[in-house]
């Protein structure tokens, strides 16, 4: 049976056709948030937070983020794993509870952010360790290493400690944990302890001890200043009553200096009279000698 070029190239453009549609159903294009992790191959490209592609040769399996390749059946096995930042609740109940460096029994309660690392060497070790895997496996994993790190750091700190140095607690329980979750391939954005309980009723002693010392020293502080108050009071009351004084002094004197006044211009007036009257003696008695002197 001979085919006419017409059957060969209605041929040809069906094989073409077919090919195509194979391909497109072949090829699979992962999210800028989600990773296409394809056993069987090899090689990885990885469009990083900045945007730019990292290709990489490794065997195993292949990785890609932000970029599509073709999955080849019966050869490759695909999964995905969500790159996007995710919350998972941490906690330490009676049943797992800390014990402090005092042997004092603690609660502890947080929220930790955290997302699979975009890097290709931890980006593979999270697709090894996790493909095939529902995600709530990943947040079981995460939960656990924390609490784990939680229980261990809360062992070598006080009571004191953990609730006056929050910050430091949180930032060790980080480092504590940074380990074994980076070699699954998860970073930890954030970690946040929400409360801290024991199991003594130690907290609410210590919180009563300290309301009783701040109510003291606010008792203290308002004597202080009643007291202080009080002085200046005296000395400003000193004050006037030393200016009034004073005060008191000055007209006397000025009573004194007007009395002594008035008494010498009371005396002025007979002294000098009679100081007239003498002298008026005085010439009669020298006009008498001079015309007894004239007879003689």
């Amino acid at each position: 049976m001979t085919l006419t070029v017409t059957q060969l190239v209605f041929a040809t453009i069906g094989v073409v056709i077919l090919l195509a549609l194979f391909a497109a159903g072949r090829y699979r294009v992962a999210g800028a948030n989600e990773a296409l992790v394809i056993s069987g191959a090899r090689g990885s490209t990885i469009r990083n937070e900045t945007g730019e592609l990292i290709t990489t040769h490794d065997q195993g399996v292949k990785v890609v983020v932000g970029a599509g390749t073709f999955v080849w059946p019966l050869v490759n096995k695909v999964g995905r794993l969500q790159l996007t930042a995710r919350q998972v609740e941490i906690g330490l109940t009676h049943e797992n509870q800390a014990v402090t460096k005092q042997g004092v029994g603690v609660l502890i309660t947080g929220q930790a952010m955290f997302k699979i690392a975009r890097e290709p060497e931890r980006l593979r070790a999270a697709a090894e360790r996790f493909i095939g895997e529902p995600d709530s496996q990943i947040e079981t994993m995460v939960k656990k290493v924390l609490e784990g790190s939680l229980r261990s750091i809360a062992g070598t700190l006080t009571i004191e400690e953990l609730i006056t140095d929050r910050d430091r607690f949180q930032q060790a329980v980080s480092e504590a944990a940074r380990g074994d979750l980076e070699a699954s391939g998860i970073h930890i954005d954030a970690l946040t302890i929400t409360s801290i309980q024991d199991t003594k009723g130690y907290i609410e002693q210590l919180g009563e001890k300290n309301l009783a010392s701040v109510q003291r020293d606010a008792r203290i502080a308002k004597a202080g200043a009643s007291q202080e108050a009080s002085v200046k009071e005296n000395e400003a009351q000193r004050v006037i009553i030393q200016a009034e004084r004073d005060r008191e002094i000055a007209r006397a004197d000025a009573r004194k200096i007007i009395a002594k006044a008035q008494a010498e211009a009371d005396q002025s007036g007979p002294l000098a009279q009679a100081s007239a009257t003498q002298d008026v003696v005085k010439e009669q008695t020298e006009l008498a000698e001079l015309e007894a002197t004239r007879r003689e």
